[in-house]
């Protein structure tokens, strides 16, 4: 019995020394499997903000905390690693990760790369910036309009990812009254946008993008795989230095195509406004309901351009140059005339 019992002990030695990979492989496996949880799989959603004003996002932190009572991911980028943040006091966050970006290309490049960054880890994020406009007396009003439509909702869960959720072909949702008309509203960013068309590979020209709809204020819920060709690396040279034009930037040009991609891509972009209808149409009409809600939608905020701007866009290009190369006195009266007659971004 010693001997086989020594015999025994000798064996089981080796034994467990050729498990050991195995189970190393199998730790590996777990922390893999709580890492892409932690990405934003099996169904988490993801916010993304960039955050250009810390003060604005210490509010904004508080109000998804709110918002959520749910599992969400959080993925903030911002143009320096030691700015101080306010942290997300929720229970419900799952993981929260920071890029830091360089400072160009306003909330809609950072947005792009934090895409790529975060790969096919998810499938519903949302998308915020710490908006402050301010060429705008109502910049924050109009930014708590904003993210206050997009958070709204029972139960701890936002209105529109409980329909994101039950409705696999919509693909993105803009605040209310939120999702524009494009036409006469590319007059400045006509080139840029032909550009990033281009680079996309859309097959869209600027005349029949003129008769969709974007979503003004660069804010909205989206399905990942609507929005997969933002994530492109190719579209990060297209985004120049700016001089803080309110108008005719490679920002300027996505936002006008965040909508109308996601539309190439199959799905139905819609304004908050739609959703109520939207629970109970069949999947061939959602995109007439989702154009009939943003048609009657009244906007609060952006005024309509104004028809002098639609019947003579040469003087639109005009009054932009103005504002961005006249003296002070000067630009104080064209960024008037901007505020009162063109969409503010």
């Amino acid at each position: 019995m010693p001997t086989g019992g020594a015999r025994s002990a000798r064996s089981a030695t080796p034994a467990s020394a050729s498990e050991r990979p195995r189970v190393e492989r199998r730790a590996r496996r777990t922390r893999a499997d709580r890492e892409r949880r932690g990405r934003g799989m099996n169904g988490v959603p993801v916010v993304f903000v960039h955050v250009h004003h810390p003060d604005v996002w210490a509010e904004m932190a508080r109000d998804i905390a709110a918002a959520l009572s749910r599992p969400f991911g959080l993925v903030i980028t911002c143009r320096d690693a030691d700015m101080a943040l306010a942290p997300v006091e929720s229970p419900h966050l799952v993981f929260s990760r920071r890029l830091t970006v360089e400072n160009r290309g306003r909330d809609v490049l950072p947005f792009m790369k934090a895409l790529r960054a975060e790969g096919d880890g998810f499938e519903i994020g949302l998308k915020l910036h710490t908006k402050r406009s301010v060429h705008r007396a109502d910049g924050d009003q109009w930014r708590r309009f904003l993210t206050g439509s997009l958070l709204a909702g029972e139960d701890g869960t936002p209105d529109a990812l409980v329909a994101m959720e039950r409705v696999p072909t919509l693909g993105l949702v803009a605040p209310e009254a939120h999702l524009l008309a494009l036409r006469s509203r590319i007059v400045l960013n006509g080139r840029i946008t032909r550009r990033m068309i281009e680079a996309m590979g859309l097959g869209l020209t600027l005349a029949e993008l003129e008769g969709r709809r974007f979503a003004a204020g660069s804010m909205f819920w989206f399905r990942r795989e609507a929005l997969t060709s933002f994530a492109d690396p190719a579209l990060e040279p297209l985004f120049a230095p700016e001089r803080g034009q309110l108008d005719g930037t490679a920002a300027h040009a996505a936002e006008r195509l965040f909508a109308a991609v996601a539309e190439r891509q199959g799905f139905v972009a819609a304004g908050a406004e739609a959703l109520p209808a939207l629970r109970d149409a069949p999947p061939d009409r959602m995109a007439a309901v989702a154009e009939a809600a943003a048609a009657e939608a009244r906007n609060p905020f952006v005024l309509p351009l104004g028809q002098f701007w639609q019947r003579y866009p040469a003087a639109l290009v005009a009054a932009h140059y103005l504002y961005l190369y006249s003296p002070q006195p000067v630009w104080r009266a064209a960024r008037a005339l901007f505020r009162r007659f063109t969409v503010d971004r």
